[in-house]
């Protein structure tokens, strides 16, 4: 071996193995500091992005969960109103409906607030019926509302506020339906012969009779007579 072959292996100090790097010094190493300040902000923002899902998918579980409960809530209510109406009868199933009535499932209520307003009615009470009649027209479906705007006529009219039942069904008769505007006329034919607004009701009777196809046609001529009696010995 020649010198000069000699002095060039002895000037080559031993390279040796670095201690303890981990992956972010040698990522580093190989790729500077710059590069390394990126891949930190991108693992950073990975780890926000996982957070976040985890988030989601806690919120997705909590919704699943809480739609569940809701189905529990409505299958409860369902069998405690379906036994209220099937054991109870008169003044116990009213009572048994009030007391359902802050445990019924939001869907249910409507109904609910129907078979109150009747059970009530059935025993004559009209405090109560008118109560869950306005119920059911905050509550109720649209096709629904007529119905219970004259229940709520009905017990105002059973209470001797024959006025507010005048003015309840005058309203309605500007909206009612060709199938529900008899009963709406009936209705507010009897009360403006409550409230002594004679000319009102003679009115209406005549209305219903014009339409009347046979079956009432009797009992709204006695009516419409009566009526007219009145009126002639108010003015005599």
């Amino acid at each position: 071996m020649s010198a000069k072959e000699k002095h060039s292996r002895e000037s080559l100090p031993e390279q040796e193995a670095p201690e303890g790097k981990g992956f972010g010094d040698r990522f580093e190493a190989e790729i500077g500091t710059q590069s390394r300040a990126f891949f930190d902000k991108l693992v950073e923002h990975w780890q926000k992005l996982a957070a976040a899902a985890a988030v989601f998918v806690v919120l997705i579980a909590g919704y699943a969960g809480f739609n569940a409960y809701q189905e529990r809530q409505l299958a409860n209510s369902e069998q405690a109103l379906s036994h209220a109406l099937l054991e109870y009868h008169g003044a116990e199933r009213l009572e048994a409906l009030m007391r359902l009535r802050g445990e019924m499932a939001e869907p249910l209520l409507p109904r609910h607030h129907l078979e109150a307003a009747k059970a009530a009615q059935d025993i004559g009470d009209w405090a109560t019926a008118l109560e869950y009649w306005k119920l059911l027209v905050e509550v109720g479906p649209d096709n629904w509302k007529a119905l219970a705007r004259v229940g709520r006529a009905t017990a105002l009219l059973h209470l001797g506020q024959a006025a507010e039942a005048v003015t309840e069904l005058t309203t309605l008769r500007a909206g009612a339906s060709e199938e529900f505007l008899p009963l709406v006329l009936l209705q507010l034919a009897e009360a403006a012969e409550a409230d002594g607004n004679w000319e009102l009701a003679l009115r209406t009777f005549e209305e219903l009779q014009a339409r009347e196809d046979g079956q009432q046609s009797d009992y709204l001529a006695f009516k419409a007579g009566q009526i007219r009696q009145r009126m002639a010995g108010e003015s005599s």
